[in-house]
Formats: C-alpha cells, structure tokens, sequence
C-alpha cells in the first residue's frame, strides 16, 4: 500500500501515525483483507507469517458466522497497526459493502474474531474508543479492553498450518504461535525473528534469547543470547560463515563458524 492510500486510510478513521515509517503487508482472503503495518526499523518476518496464518483462521471464522445467518455477507476490512506507530484505539464501523476495524496493536486471533462477534451478536452501532485528544489514555485503554471482555468468546481449537518451508524444515502455526518442525515434528523450539538462515547443510534457528544450529533432524550447538533489535540486523551469509550485524557487513555481532561449529560474540557488543 502507498503512503498516500495509507495516509488515506488512517484520515478515514480520524488518526495519524507518529513520525516514523511502516513496513507493510496485506493478507487477502475470501471474506477479509488484513491490513498489517509493522515498524519499519524492528520488522519482524515471523510475526507477518503470524498474522497470515491468523487472516486465513478469521476467514473460516467469518465464512461460518455468514452461513448460519450471524452476519451479513460483506467483507472485513482489518488493518492492525505497530501500537509505536499509532495512538491506542479501536474503531469499527461498517458501510454497504463491508466490516471496517482499525486497531493498534498486535491482537491475537481470539481477539480478532471479537471484532467479528461484535457485529455477529446483531450489533448494528460503530464503536470507537475515544478521542485521543479529550480522553486520557487510561481512560481509552480501560474501553478497548471492555470491549475485548464483552466481545470474546471461549477459545476453541485452532487449525495448524504450515507457514514457512525449506528441505525438511518448517514453521507451523500452532495454538496461535509458530514453532520449528523437522519431518513434521516439533522441535519444541518457537519461531521468533529472524527467519531460518541456511548455511550449506545447516539452518541457524532463532528464538528471542536462543540461536540454535540445526543439521539433518539434530540441534548440533546452541548459544544463549541478549536480544538485540533483530529488525536492525543483516544476516551475511559466507560459505563456512555467516555473520549478524548492524548494518554493515564488519559490525558484526554474533558470527558462527560452519568448519568448528562454533559461536563467537564480539566482546564489545556486552
């Protein structure tokens, strides 16, 4: 989506972002299109995988919530923004051809499918937190989070999805979080960004304060980490190497040796 269809939409609803960018992405499916702005400087790839597999969840939601008569049969139009880059709210309207919900946030599916009960219970009003400007933030917190109590129902249980593949690795969509697989099982170790790296033979897998190295079906090392803001690192890929930087490919901060199987951090990076 252009700025300026973003700059659009946020004025359609009253808001504006903060001064910093949006790194984008759009899920379409039958029955709703998913609007997800991230931070551009702490981009998470996982959590995109995240919110597509949730956009793919919602969609069965609504199909089923249009079959039984609960809603009419429009589309959801959802778009989810980085809470960094825009004012705490929920508004939710709808229109001839549609469901319109603009949230800041990351909700979760239970909390997605709440927009959609909100219309299903035969809701015909908008609802809108506040105004930013005459409300306290307390005060629109306190709304947005009645609003999730009055509109959730009991979970139930979730699809799983696979969202990511290569060779013989996967990351699978389950109970609304995302976990490696090797040969369709679980390596009990949840996906976090950045995406697998590949060096030669091997997968480099990352958890928020974990790299694992990963050869054949086997965890063969593993480093305990300080979690830097993966989003402003470049992953450089070298044929016994790869290095984590900042930016530049000699601003390195963790490398791993592919010939000693090996971990080094750079010790002025503590």
């Amino acid at each position: 989506m252009s700025k300026f269809l973003l700059i659009l939409c946020l004025s359609a609803f009253g808001l504006s972002l903060k001064a910093t960018e949006c790194h984008d992405k759009v899920f379409m499916e039958e029955y709703v299109n998913l609007y997800l702005c991230q931070n551009l400087s702490n981009y998470n790839d996982t959590r995109a995988l995240l919110f597509k597999a949730r956009t793919k969840v919602l969609n069965e939601y609504i199909s089923e919530k249009i079959k039984s008569g609960q809603l009419q049969d429009k589309k959801f139009e959802i778009q989810i923004y980085d809470a960094i880059l825009s004012i705490p709210h929920i508004d939710i309207s709808q229109g001839k051809n549609g469901y319109f919900v603009s949230y800041s946030g990351f909700p979760t599916i239970h909390e997605l499918k709440a927009f959609v009960n909100y219309y299903a219970s035969k809701s015909q009003m908008s609802f809108y937190s506040g105004d930013y400007q005459k409300l306290s933030q307390e005060v629109i917190y306190e709304r947005i989070n009645g609003f999730f109590k009055d509109n959730m129902t009991s979970e139930t249980i979730l699809p799983q999805m696979t969202v990511w593949e290569d060779d013989n690795l996967s990351i699978e969509y389950v109970n609304d979080t995302l976990w490696h697989f090797i040969n369709s099982t679980s390596l009990d170790i949840e996906a976090a960004s950045p995406l697998p790296v590949k060096i030669k033979d091997r997968f480099l897998l990352f958890q928020d304060d974990s790299i694992f190295v990963l050869q054949g079906c086997e965890i063969i090392k593993s480093i305990k980490i300080s979690p830097p803001p993966w989003g402003d690192c470049i992953f450089y890929v070298y044929d016994k190497w790869a290095n984590i930087c900042y930016g530049r490919p000699d601003n390195w901060i963790y490398s791993y040796s592919y010939d000693k199987n090996y971990f080094y951090k750079r010790k002025d990076k503590d």
